[in-house]
């Protein structure tokens, strides 16, 4: 079990079940288009992904780095939500569904034990960030992973339609730059791309594939890349506001490193 497997998975939680799925019907390019603001099309993003409080997923993801090609399959859960958006928790299980990892992304730290090395990574909360875009709190790397992002409402938007579609680019505090490209027809992000001061791709997400599951589209694909490596979500078993939402990492007595 890689570091990377370990970490880049740590931006989910536990847990399954399954709900109502249906395919997305295929929607109409919505009036206005090209025409809508900055704050029009954040404020319809946001409001397409707001029945979602919590989700939970089965799946499995292909992890791709240097010299490592991983596929296991994973549980995820996460609250988006409340008060109990501190942490989001993340199982791996290899062949004959043992346990190959767990880890966990708190408000302040990030945590990834792997059991088969019997190696815990232990860091601050932003080294989830050179893994996920944007993934640097617990709530954004869940949303990340079930591709539930929403651009910022406190960044000047540039706005450009094309090709049915909206791309948002905006700096970021120390000179970086992130674009978000919006479907209309559904008012979600499928595509995220950051920027380094240089203008170099540092890294990306996207969603595709979307369903219905419990009346809200939901992406059945998410890809992530950055850091010269990534990881791909293929979401099999998807439930919107899920009952269980137990989310437990327990601390085992490995070998401590440090993420830096």
């Amino acid at each position: 079990m890689s570091r990377f497997l370990v970490l880049a998975l740590a931006v989910g939680v536990t847990g399954c079940s399954h709900r109502e799925v249906a395919v997305v019907p295929t929607p109409a390019t919505p009036a206005g288009y090209p025409s809508h603001t900055q704050e029009q099309i954040v404020a319809a993003v946001a409001a397409a992904v707001a029945p979602v409080r919590s989700a939970s997923s089965d799946g499995r993801v292909t992890i791709r780095s240097g010299r490592i090609d991983q596929d296991a399959t994973f549980s995820l859960r996460a609250r988006l939500e409340g008060r109990r958006t501190d942490s989001v928790t993340v199982v791996v299980r290899g062949p004959l569904g043992i346990e190959g990892g767990r880890g966990v992304v708190t408000a302040d730290s990030v945590l990834a034990a792997d059991r088969i090395n019997r190696v815990l990574y232990v860091g601050l909360a932003s080294a989830a960030e050179r893994y996920v875009p944007g993934g640097a709190t617990p709530e954004a790397a869940a949303r990340v992973a079930l591709g539930l992002l929403v651009p910022e409402r406190s960044i000047a938007w540039a706005v450009r339609p094309e090709n049915g579609r909206y791309t948002l680019t905006g700096r970021l505090p120390g000179g970086s730059r992130r674009s978000y490209t919006v479907d209309p027809a559904l008012w979600r992000v499928v595509a995220v791309r950051e920027y380094d001061a240089a203008g170099a791709l540092r890294a990306q997400q996207d969603a595709s594939g979307f369903e219905l599951v419990d009346g809200v589209a939901m992406p059945r694909r998410v890809h992530v890349a950055g850091a010269g490596s990534e990881v791909t979500f293929e979401h099999r078993r998807l439930a919107v506001n899920p009952d269980d939402l137990r989310l437990t990492f327990r601390r085992p007595d490995y070998r401590v490193v440090r993420l830096q």
